[in-house]
């Protein structure tokens, strides 16, 4: 016989009402007897009724999150902070991969996601318009990841770009770097990158005001560009610029970590040590980073409150039941840890 909503309440010492606001992630009951209620109903292979639901409710009790590619360590993790954030919700996070660059890409998912069994959707903001992501997605929620359109109409939430980026590089000097080079910035003028919202733009204006700080001007020099922010285009730039002998760098920031673990492979390929000769210093707090060798200095993203707040504005909305973009959007930046490893390991 299957197990009932009663018999999970039965278990967990609560009333079924208590077990039905944990299921969905109702926050009139305290977080501790959501986890406990959840334990148990994992425990007794309990399965909620779906299609019953979503009669009942309109609702399936299922969001989507379409973020960049899963191959990328950062990417990954944040699925898995998501997913864990929805079922602590009484709910289900399914995952789609969105490519890079390709717009059409964008648009079907959105297309999709409108007309599916989904309740509303976290998305890695990409090459759509404000006004494309309201037709696309016919009403339902959405809450962006690093909206790339500035005070957008939409629920966002925003890793610490300009922040993070300038205390990495800070790092750099503070330990007695003189020529800080960045892998995977596309050069601009501060003025410029500050009129962009743009991920690697926002990261380039915290290393701008790093440089002012120590009194240097960042110029595109200073840069090694990317084709892509993955580790093989960074192992074949950074070989690149050795290799040619314009590599005058004795510490680099890499835009990401996924960047940094190919920036280490080309140095020590190439016979220069990491940190004495060149300090390397990440973006994004990936496990992967504690394993490298040497282990990779990084600015930590708080990975799990990224997915906590999208999941919980996305639930806030689809509890409101109201179409179209929020008329009072949320905006939020998470938090950052500067980790110090080996990568970066010298003193003065």
């Amino acid at each position: 016989m299957a197990v009932t909503m009663r018999d999970v309440a039965k278990a967990a010492g609560v009333s079924p009402a208590s077990v039905s606001f944990a299921l969905r992630g109702d926050p009139r009951i305290k977080q501790e007897t959501a986890r406990h209620i959840i334990d148990v109903a994992n425990r007794m292979n309990y399965s909620v009724n779906t299609a019953a639901k979503s009669l009942r409710s309109g609702r399936t009790g299922v969001i989507e999150a379409a973020v960049f590619q899963f191959d990328r360590p950062f990417y990954a993790q944040l699925l898995a902070s998501v997913s864990n954030a929805a079922l602590d919700r009484g709910i289900q996070a399914v995952a789609q991969q969105i490519s890079t660059g390709k717009v059409g890409h964008e648009k079907s998912i959105l297309e999709k996601v409108a007309n599916r069994f989904c309740d509303g959707v976290i998305l890695s903001a990409g090459g759509l318009s404000d006004a494309e992501i309201i037709e696309l997605s016919k009403g339902k929620p959405v809450v962006l990841l690093d909206d790339q359109s500035y005070q957008g109409p939409f629920d966002s939430v925003f890793t610490p770009c300009e922040n993070g980026a300038e205390a990495a590089v800070t790092h750099l000097f503070e330990i007695g770097c003189e020529r800080v080079g960045l892998v995977g910035a596309d050069f601009m003028p501060a003025d410029q990158a500050r009129r962009s919202m743009h991920v690697g733009d926002r990261r380039l204006i915290g290393c701008h005001r790093a440089f002012e700080r120590y009194e240097r001007t960042l110029t595109k020099a200073d840069t090694i560009q990317l084709f892509d922010w993955d580790t093989d285009d960074a192992y074949r730039a950074v070989s690149r610029r050795i290799e040619e002998g314009d590599f005058p760098f004795d510490g680099l920031f890499c835009m990401t970590d996924a960047i940094a673990f190919g920036a280490l492979r080309a140095l020590r390929e190439h016979g220069i040590g990491v940190p004495d000769d060149v300090a390397v210093i990440g973006f994004d707090g990936v496990r992967e980073g504690s394993y490298s060798a040497p282990t990779l200095s990084t600015i930590a993203v708080d990975i799990d409150k990224l997915a906590c707040e999208a999941v919980d504005i996305l639930c806030e909305r689809i509890e409101e039941g109201r179409y179209g973009a929020p008329a009072m959007p949320k905006h939020v930046t998470v938090g950052y840890e500067v980790l110090m490893r080996e990568s970066s390991g010298r003193t003065r």
